[in-house]
Parts: structure tokens; C-alpha cells; sequence
């Protein structure tokens, strides 16, 4: 055999001998996942997921129906028309002792709010009452109460607990005017705008994720007021809540464990008002504070009904036919 052809046979056994070698180290490793990135190659920035919220503690784990963080948080604002009828109806059972909200309600408490009147206890003092007659006058130009706006306006600016301006015949044009579902629909607008929307603001910040924790805060900013100016208002109630539990449920707190120090401290507060004038309703008032203990107690997170209010209320909440 000449040299050239031995050279070239020579070659061409040693390339098929690496073929064969790269085959088999090949079958012994496994095959590539390529549905997604390498094993331990970081993951493109796009296609990261968000970040999971830490589980809860194992205690919490005693309890089934207990919410548990995760990576899908739903936002608190996602109510359904029922769920917010139905904390419609615990408002009015705790303002009002009714399981349906009284839009004809009013009365002078002397508590310092002058006339509370409507679903929520809309007070000539301190501005909602205005909001509320202004919307209407909005929807509804020329009724019952418009020409009592700017009294209404006098008051508010004044924070006057004083009625005697609004004259004997506003009670009366008040209950009138409950009877215009267009009025109706006002009080319930301008009760959600004021309360609930802070309400649903501050439960997506803190990873409040249920239906119920939304309805602590809402009630909070109800009664004890929606600002941080409010000295037992949901924002500062909030804010002692987060320092004594050292986080929040977005931290990875149990919202079942966060909810019960918020009502401890909810509690303590109405018992010992730092509100001047308040002394007496507020202590009082105690009872709406256990009446939701007891819901996070039987595990009603959704607000489904019907809802059992305990306590001293004693009311159950379904669907009333009668907004």
C-alpha cells in the first residue's frame, strides 16, 4: 500500500472513532430541558415570576381555613357585588341594628357630630353629610336637600356640632329624600368612596388578601375615621398593628394572627378614646369589634352568607332584596 493511501485510511478510522467516542458520553448524560432555561442559568428578566410572599407560620397550619400567603395573592380589591352588599349590611347592622341599611335614619346623638343620619351615619360635623348632598345635587339637581348645602357647608367648616342653622325641617326633607333610590345609590357611592377605597388601598399595601380583613379596615375608617390625622383611625391602627407584630401579612405575618392583634388593639383603643367627646359612644361600641372576631374565629373569610354576627349584635346578614 503506497503512503498517501495509508495516511488517508489512517485519518478517516481515527474521525470515526471520535464519532463513535462523542455518542457515547452523549447517551449517558441526560436530555436537556428545553422548555425553560439551563439548570443553573438565571431565568430571562421577563420570564421571572413574582416574588413569593413567605408562608405563613406552621401554627397556622391548626387552623384549615386560615389564608395562607403565596405567590398568587389575589388583591383585596376584588369584591363582588354580593361581598359588598353584604358588609352594606354589616355596617347597618352595627350602626344601625338592622340587617339592611337605614338610608332614612337620623338623629342627634350629641356625640360631637351633630346630625348622624343615613347608612353610614353620614354628621353634619365633619363633612361626609356635604360630600353626600353635594353628589345628590350632582344626580339629582333641585331636591329636598339642596338649599341646605351651604348650611352644610358652614358646619363642616366649622366642625360645628350645632344644628339649630339647618332649621326643623331638615329631619323631615332628610327622610324625604330617602326615598329617591337615586339618593339611595349617593349614600352608598359616597360611603364606599370615603371608607372602602382607603379601605381596599391600605389591605393591598399590608397583603391583606381576604374579604373579611377588608371589612376590619372598613369598619375602622367608618367609625373611628379614614386619615392619618385620625388619632384611632384605620391608618394608625394599622400602623400599631404592623409595630407590634413586627410586619404584616405582605411580610409573611398570618393574616388570622395580624387581624387578631389589630382587634386587641382596636378594642383598646375605643375603651380608652383619645378623641375628645367620645367617651362615652365609643367604649360602647365594643361589640362590632368582637362581633368580628367572631367571624375570623368561625373562618368566614369570603363574607359569604349568611353572615352571623355575634356578640351583642345578633344579626344575620343574606342578601337583602332592599338596597
Amino acid at each position: 500500500m503506497s503512503r498517501p493511501r495509508w495516511i488517508a485510511l489512517a485519518a478517516l478510522l481515527a474521525v470515526a472513532i471520535t464519532v463513535v467516542f462523542i455518542r457515547l458520553v452523549q447517551a449517558g448524560e441526560p436530555a436537556p430541558y428545553r422548555a425553560g432555561p439551563q439548570a443553573g442559568a438565571p431565568a430571562p428578566a421577563a420570564a421571572q415570576p413574582a416574588k413569593p410572599i413567605p408562608a405563613a407560620p406552621r401554627s397556622a397550619a391548626a387552623h384549615p381555613s386560615t389564608p395562607r400567603p403565596n405567590a398568587a395573592r389575589p388583591a383585596a380589591g376584588h369584591l363582588t357585588a354580593r361581598q359588598i352588599m353584604v358588609m352594606d349590611g354589616i355596617t347597618a347592622a352595627f350602626e344601625h341594628g338592622r340587617a339592611v341599611p337605614q338610608y332614612a335614619a337620623i338623629e342627634n346623638l350629641h356625640d360631637g357630630c351633630g346630625y348622624t343620619a343615613g347608612w353610614i351615619g353620614f354628621c353634619t360635623a365633619t363633612g361626609d353629610m356635604l360630600d353626600l348632598v353635594k353628589r345628590y345635587n350632582t344626580v339629582r339637581p333641585g331636591n329636598a336637600l339642596t338649599k341646605y348645602t351651604e348650611r352644610l357647608r358652614g358646619l363642616s367648616d366649622a366642625e360645628s356640632d350645632r344644628v339649630e342653622s339647618l332649621g326643623g325641617g331638615f329631619a323631615g326633607d332628610w327622610r324625604r329624600a330617602a326615598g329617591d333610590p337615586v339618593f339611595r345609590q349617593a349614600q352608598l357611592d359616597i360611603g364606599h368612596d370615603i371608607y372602602l377605597t382607603p379601605a381596599i388601598d391600605v389591605a393591598n399595601r399590608e397583603g391583606i388578601t381576604t374579604r373579611l380583613g377588608v371589612e376590619h379596615l372598613f369598619d375602622t375608617a367608618l367609625q373611628n375615621g379614614p386619615s392619618v390625622g385620625d388619632c384611632a383611625g384605620m391608618p394608625q391602627t394599622v400602623r400599631r398593628t404592623d409595630q407590634v407584630m413586627g410586619g404584616s401579612p405582605a411580610t409573611g405575618i398570618s393574616e388570622r394572627k395580624w387581624l387578631a392583634a389589630y382587634n386587641q388593639i382596636r378594642t383598646r383603643q375605643l375603651t380608652r378614646p383619645c378623641e375628645p367627646g367620645r367617651e362615652a359612644d365609643w367604649p360602647d361600641s365594643v361589640d362590632r369589634v368582637a362581633a368580628l372576631s367572631e367571624l375570623v374565629r368561625a373562618g368566614n373569610w369570603n363574607l359569604d352568607p349568611p353572615v352571623r354576627l355575634g356578640s351583642d349584635v345578633r344579626l344575620t346578614i343574606t342578601l337583602p332584596a332592599d338596597r
